[in-house]
């Protein structure tokens, strides 16, 4: 393959996930600023699953609850935007119910998604064998690449090798 084989990138549609926490403006960051670097469409998805329904997909119709629970949802994003994303960013709000990572995967398929930006909480040992990562399953199952950002307050926690070493008197 010679550099004149190389294909351009371009970044026509970006995905950013949230939970609605702040760890998840860390992605909102990243993918705003790559948005305006490509001209691209932004979407920022929410997936949630309704109580009862942990784990599976809600039925359609069952007691309107599956409408309740996205018509609640979505107003919970849309306060979430409001208060946390600048207005001058375009970004198209979605909402599903569901299973996060099999919900997130699909929408990158149904829409042609080229990015898939998202937050870790930097979970660790067993909170995160027990927990799972919903990130970690996007990342092995997601069509599109997908990026992954830790929050700074994530980043300044992490213990680096020398420090071990310093406190333990290693070194």
């Amino acid at each position: 393959m010679t550099a004149g084989d190389r294909t351009m990138v371009y970044l026509q549609k970006i995905l950013v996930t949230t939970d609605l926490s702040e760890f998840s403006l860390a992605a909102m960051d990243h993918a705003s600023t790559f948005g305006l670097l490509y001209a691209s469409d932004l979407a920022i998805l929410y997936v949630t699953e309704p109580a009862g329904h942990k784990g599976s997909k809600p039925a359609h119709g069952a007691d309107g609850t599956h409408q309740q629970a996205l018509d609640e949802a979505t107003r919970q994003l849309a306060r979430f935007v409001q208060k946390n994303v600048n207005p001058d960013t375009h970004v198209r709000q979605v909402v599903r119910l569901g299973n996060p990572a099999a919900e997130i995967c699909k929408f990158v398929g149904e829409e042609h998604v080229d990015l898939v930006v998202m937050a870790t909480h930097g979970r660790t040992g067993l909170k995160h064998v027990v927990m799972g990562s919903v990130a970690e399953k996007v990342v092995r199952m997601s069509t599109a690449p997908v990026l992954t950002v830790k929050p700074r307050v994530v980043r300044e926690h992490i213990i680096a090798a020398e420090d071990v070493e310093h406190d333990l008197h290693i070194r």
